[in-house]
């Protein structure tokens, strides 16, 4: 019991990391099979299976001055959508 009292005490006195400045990616992509009517977007004549598919990028950028002002940007790239799509965009002091 002590020892993971211990333990406890220990994890919570610890710092919490922060996230480091620069640029991260993320994203996700899956595939398929799915059944559908007639989509009138695809032209197809045919109700049935249809493959399907998806590909998602995110990308984080944010970094400090010397002087303390953060700044960054969150963008989510789609391919259904080329367009960039902004999520956020921020400038901050500390």
């Amino acid at each position: 019991m002590l020892l993971r009292a211990l333990a406890l005490a220990t994890l919570m006195a610890l710092p919490a990391k922060a996230e480091p400045p620069g640029l991260s990616l993320s994203g996700d992509a899956r595939m398929g099979i799915i059944w559908s009517e007639k989509p009138d977007w695809a032209g197809q004549r045919e109700t049935g299976l249809r493959l399907t598919n998806r590909a998602r990028l995110k990308l984080r950028f944010q970094g400090e001055t010397d002087g303390g002002l953060r700044y960054g940007a969150e963008v989510d790239l789609d391919r259904r959508d080329p367009r960039a799509t902004p999520r956020s965009v921020h400038i901050g002091g500390s």
